[in-house]
C-alpha cells in the first residue's frame, strides 16, 4: 500500500509537533496576530479625552527627553501604511511614565494628523503616506484641545496668529 504503515503518517505529524519541528495551531495565531500587527495604528481604539489630557502633559517633558538624548520620533511610512517611528529606548522612557509606548505614539501620530486637518482643511485632497485615519471623534477632540496640543508640542507662535 503505502510507503508508511497504517496510522505511520499521523504518528510522524504528532512527534513533529510534540517536538517543536511544528508549532501547534494555538503558536501559530499568535505568531499570525503578531504580524498582521503592522503599526502603532493597528487595533488602537478612538483617542479618549482623558488620554489627551494626559499626552498635552507629558508631550512636552517627552520632546526635551528626545533632545536631550538626539532621539528621533516621528511618523513613517511603514509596508506601504501609517507607522511611527520610534527608538526602544523612547518607548522605555515613555513606558516609565505610565504609557503603554504604542499607545503613547499611536495618541501622538492621530492627534498631529488631526491638528493638520483641521489647519488645512478637512478636505485635503492628498494625505500624506505617514498620516494615519482619524475618526471625527478625534477631530473633535483636536478642535477642543487645540491651543493645549499646540502648546505641547511647541507651537506657541501658532497660537499668537
Amino acid at each position: 500500500m503505502g510507503m508508511f504503515p497504517a496510522g505511520a503518517p499521523l504518528a510522524l505529524l504528532l512527534a513533529l509537533v510534540v517536538g517543536g519541528m511544528i508549532p501547534p495551531c494555538a503558536q501559530t495565531a499568535q505568531a499570525a496576530a503578531r504580524q498582521a500587527v503592522v503599526s502603532v495604528y493597528d487595533k488602537q481604539p478612538p483617542v479618549t479625552e482623558k488620554e489627551v489630557l494626559g499626552f498635552v502633559e507629558l508631550l512636552p517633558r517627552f520632546r526635551q527627553w528626545a533632545r536631550d538624548n538626539k532621539e528621533e520620533a516621528h511618523p513613517v511610512r511603514r509596508k506601504g501604511r501609517p507607522d511611527f517611528l520610534y527608538s526602544p529606548e523612547a518607548a522605555a522612557w515613555v513606558k516609565n511614565e505610565g504609557w503603554d509606548p504604542r499607545r503613547f505614539f499611536c495618541v501622538m501620530g492621530r492627534m498631529a494628523a488631526a491638528v493638520t486637518i483641521l489647519a488645512e482643511g478637512n478636505d485635503m485632497p492628498t494625505r500624506p503616506g505617514d498620516m494615519p485615519a482619524v475618526s471625527s471623534g478625534e477631530l473633535e477632540l483636536a478642535r477642543v484641545h487645540m491651543g493645549s496640543l499646540l502648546k505641547a508640542g511647541g507651537n506657541d507662535a501658532a497660537l499668537e496668529h
